[in-house]
C-alpha cells in the first residue's frame, strides 16, 4: 500500500509539473550542434525546473539510460543501443577533415584515407563510439586506425588542430567559425564520409516525470502544453 501511495503521489506531481529535476546525458557533439538551443527554450519555458546534464561518451550514456540514472540521452551516432531502448533521429550532420596553419599546403590537394597515415592524426579515444565509427571506415580501406593523439572529448579536438598537432575529422558545424577566421583549413578527401545523426535515446520501461516529458517535447519539436 505504501508503494501504491508513493506512485499516486508521483503521478500527481507529474500532472501538475511540480517535479523539479530533469537529468539527461549527452555528448559534446550533440550538445554543441543541436541541444544547446533546445535547453535555452526549455529554460525560458520552465525556469523553475532544475537540469542536471552529464557529459558522456555514447556507451556511457546508454548504460546510464538503461540503469535509470538519467531520464534520456541526446547522442551522436553510432549509438550502441538495443531494445527496449528507442532511438529517435533528430538532425543529420557531416564531418570534415581539418588541419592547422602548418598544413596549409594540403588545402590544394585531395587526400584519401591511406594518405592520412603520412600525417599526425587526432581522434577521440578508443572507448568512444566515434573511434569505432572511424575504425570501421579505415578497416573498409584495409587500413588500421592508429591516432597519434587521442582526445577525451570532441571539444578538445579543435584546439589541438589549431595548434598544429595533427589532422582530424570534426563535425562541420563545430568547425565553421574557425574556418571563417582561417584558424584551421578544410582538406578535401576522396572518400565520401557517411552522414551521422543526432538522436534521442529513451527507455520506455522507465516512465518520464513531467519535466522530462516537457523537455522531450521541446527536443522533438512538439507543441508544449
Amino acid at each position: 500500500m505504501a508503494q501504491l501511495f508513493i506512485a499516486e503521489e508521483e503521478l500527481s506531481d507529474s500532472a501538475s509539473l511540480t517535479h523539479r529535476n530533469v537529468t539527461i546525458g549527452t555528448t559534446e557533439t550533440a550538445l554543441n550542434i543541436f541541444l544547446l538551443c533546445k535547453l535555452k527554450a526549455f529554460r525560458t519555458a520552465y525556469p523553475g525546473i532544475r537540469l542536471k546534464i552529464y557529459n558522456y561518451s555514447s556507451p556511457q550514456a546508454i548504460a546510464a539510460v538503461k540503469s535509470g540514472k538519467i531520464d534520456f540521452a541526446v547522442l551522436s551516432t553510432p549509438v550502441p543501443a538495443e531494445p527496449p531502448l528507442h532511438l529517435t533521429p533528430l538532425q543529420s550532420f557531416r564531418e570534415i577533415l581539418i588541419g592547422g596553419p602548418s598544413f596549409s599546403a594540403l588545402s590544394e590537394k585531395e587526400l584519401c584515407f591511406s594518405d592520412l597515415k603520412k600525417y599526425p592524426f587526432i581522434c577521440l579515444g578508443r572507448e568512444t563510439a566515434t573511434f569505432q565509427f572511424y575504425n570501421q571506415l579505415f578497416l573498409s580501406q584495409e587500413l588500421e586506425l592508429i591516432p597519434d593523439t587521442e582526445a577525451a572529448t570532441t571539444d578538445q579536438i579543435l584546439p589541438l588542430v589549431k595548434n598544429n598537432l595533427g589532422l582530424a575529422f570534426l563535425p562541420e558545424p563545430m568547425a565553421l567559425e574557425s574556418l571563417a577566421k582561417q584558424e584551421v583549413l578544410q582538406i578535401a578527401i576522396s572518400e565520401k564520409l557517411p552522414l551521422r545523426h543526432i538522436c534521442l535515446v529513451h527507455d520506455h520501461q522507465h516512465p518520464l516525470n513531467s519535466g522530462a516529458r516537457e523537455l522531450k517535447k521541446i527536443i522533438l519539436g512538439e507543441r508544449m502544453d
